[in-house]
């Protein structure tokens, strides 16, 4: 996940994501990933 200053809204595998439920998926999502990663 990176941070676009100019727009400062979250990057997440390139795609532009919003304050949306979709967005709360997607960061929930990416979040399950890494702790299966770091696990």
């Amino acid at each position: 996940i990176g941070y676009c200053r100019r727009c400062r809204k979250t990057v997440a595998g390139g795609a532009w994501v919003y304050s949306t439920t979709a967005a709360a998926t997607v960061r929930s999502a990416v979040r399950r990933l890494r702790e299966m990663k770091e696990s």
